[in-house]
C-alpha cells in the first residue's frame, strides 16, 4: 500500500498556542485550573489535560467552582456577556481564544448595532449573517459579539438579530429585502467552497453585501490539499475527533470527490480489513488532531 500524507495534517498554530498556554498556566499556578468547555475538539487532548489535573467544566455548572479558580477560555472563544458573568464571579480568566477568531469577533462587532457603529455609516443597521454550525462554540461566540450592542441597550430597540446558516441551501431560503444592508462572516473552519456558494446567493438577494473573509488560512490550505489528494488516491483517511467541525468537513470534501473517506478518531478505529483492498490511500488530519494520534495511524497503515 502506498500512503500519501497531506503536508499540513494536524495541529494548526492557534490550537498549539492554546495547548501550550493551558499547560504553562497549570505548571505555574497554585490555584485549580479549568477549561471553559473542551479546550479543543479532541478527546485525546482533553484526556491528557485531565491526567495533569486540568479539568473541563460544563458551562452550565460553572457556578459550582471555587471563586479563586483559574478558567481558561477555549480556543473557540466566548461571547462578551459570558465573559462578564465569569469576571463578575471573581474568576481569573486566561484567554486562549485563537487570535484568528479574535479578529473575527472584532470585525463582526464593528457591524453590530446602529449607524454610529457601522464601519462605513452607510446604513441604519446591518443584518449580520454567520456561516457556520449553529451549535459550534465559535459560532455561539460570534453570535454573542453580533448581539453585544443590542443586549447592552446601545442599539435601536428591536435591533436585527444575527442569522446563522450552515449551507447554501439554507441561504437560498432566506427572505431579505433587496435594499437591506447585509454583513456576512464565516466560522473560521467553515468549508471554503460552501462559503463561496452562500456569498453568490446573497449577492443575488441584496444590493449591499459586505463579505468578511474570516475562514482561517490553515483550514483553507487543509481543504485544498484534500481536494488535490482525492484525485491521486483510491481512498482517504481523515484522523480527528468525530465532533470536530473542521475534521468532519475534510472527510466530507473527500467523499464529494467520489472516493471513500474513513473518518477515524485514532488508530483503534482504523478499518484494517476494509483498507486492504486499496493500493493507494491518502491521509490528513483536522487542525485539532495532535501528532501523537496521527503517527500510530501512519505506522499501522505501513504494516498493511
Amino acid at each position: 500500500m502506498k500512503i500519501k500524507i497531506a503536508k499540513t495534517a494536524g495541529f494548526c498554530w492557534g490550537v498549539k498556542r492554546a495547548l501550550d498556554l493551558v499547560l504553562k498556566t497549570a505548571k505555574e499556578s497554585k490555584e485549580k485550573v479549568y477549561t471553559y468547555g473542551p479546550l479543543i475538539h479532541n478527546e485525546d487532548v482533553v484526556d491528557i489535560l485531565t491526567d495533569r489535573g486540568i479539568k473541563t467544566v460544563d458551562p452550565a455548572k460553572i457556578t459550582a467552582l471555587p471563586r479563586k479558580a483559574i478558567i481558561i477560555i477555549r480556543a473557540h472563544g466566548i461571547a462578551p456577556d459570558t465573559r462578564k458573568k465569569l469576571e463578575g464571579r471573581g474568576y481569573r480568566l486566561i484567554d486562549a481564544t485563537c487570535p484568528h477568531v479574535r479578529v473575527s469577533q472584532k470585525k463582526i462587532s464593528g457591524y453590530a448595532g446602529p449607524v454610529s457603529a457601522s464601519p462605513d455609516g452607510a446604513a441604519p443597521e446591518y443584518q449580520i449573517i454567520i456561516a457556520g454550525d449553529k451549535k459550534h462554540a465559535e459560532v455561539i461566540s460570534l453570535n454573542g459579539y453580533a448581539q453585544a450592542q443590542i443586549i447592552s441597550g446601545q442599539a435601536k430597540k428591536g435591533g436585527l438579530k444575527p442569522i446563522v446558516v450552515s449551507s447554501a441551501r439554507e441561504a437560498a431560503l432566506l427572505k431579505i429585502k433587496k435594499d437591506q444592508p447585509v454583513c456576512i462572516v464565516a466560522q473560521s473552519t467553515f468549508q471554503e467552497e460552501e462559503y463561496k456558494k452562500i456569498i453568490t446567493i446573497l449577492k443575488s438577494k441584496v444590493t449591499n453585501l459586505n463579505v468578511l473573509n474570516t475562514i482561517c488560512r490553515s483550514t483553507t490550505v487543509r481543504q485544498r490539499e484534500v481536494v488535490e489528494l482525492s484525485g491521486q488516491v483510491e481512498a482517504m483517511i481523515v484522523v480527528g475527533a468525530h465532533h470536530s467541525a473542521n475534521t468532519t468537513r475534510l472527510a466530507g470534501l473527500a467523499r464529494s470527490r467520489g472516493i471513500p473517506a474513513f473518518h477515524v478518531a485514532n488508530v483503534a478505529e482504523l478499518p484494517v480489513e476494509e483498507l486492504k483492498k486499496y493500493q493507494v490511500v491518502g491521509l490528513t488530519a483536522g487542525t485539532s488532531t495532535p501528532d501523537w494520534v496521527i503517527q500510530p495511524v501512519i505506522e499501522k497503515l505501513k504494516k498493511l
